[in-house]
């Protein structure tokens, strides 16, 4: 897979991720948050929209810098998308051992197809030299 792929793919994904944020706080968060209160409710979608819309603009981002005709520098910004990606997996694997304690659980399933997909071609594309 070329380099410019990966960072379409990956680019593609971040978006996806994104869209599924917004999917979630437009038509399921009483089925997420159950009974809590509008303050909660508030905050909570307060801050997932700039998640969301973080992922969305890291996804146009990336697929923005698939045109880079420079090797070097993809291989820069895959670098830095692994390492967001890295923090993402990091917190996704606090949440997740940590559920019912410290916070309510971790993400759910779709999620974790990107946070695991998007790592894997990162590394990919930065270990294949053929690229």
């Amino acid at each position: 897979m070329k380099l410019k792929n990966i960072l379409k793919t990956t680019g593609a994904l971040h978006i996806l991720l994104g869209l599924l944020i917004i999917f979630l706080l437009i038509f399921s968060v009483k089925t997420i948050a159950g009974d809590a209160s509008s303050e909660t409710l508030l905050l909570v979608r307060g801050t997932a929209d700039v998640v969301a819309a973080s992922n969305l603009g890291i996804g146009c981002l990336l697929i923005i810098c698939s045109s880079i005709k420079d090797k070097a520098s993809i291989r820069k910004v895959l670098s830095g998308e692994l390492a967001l990606m890295f923090c993402f997996l990091v917190v996704a694997l606090f949440n997740t051992f940590n559920a019912g304690t410290i916070v309510d659980g971790g993400p759910p399933p779709p999620f974790w197809i990107v946070l695991i997909v998007n790592p894997l071609l990162c590394i990919y594309g930065l270990v294949n030299n053929k690229n």
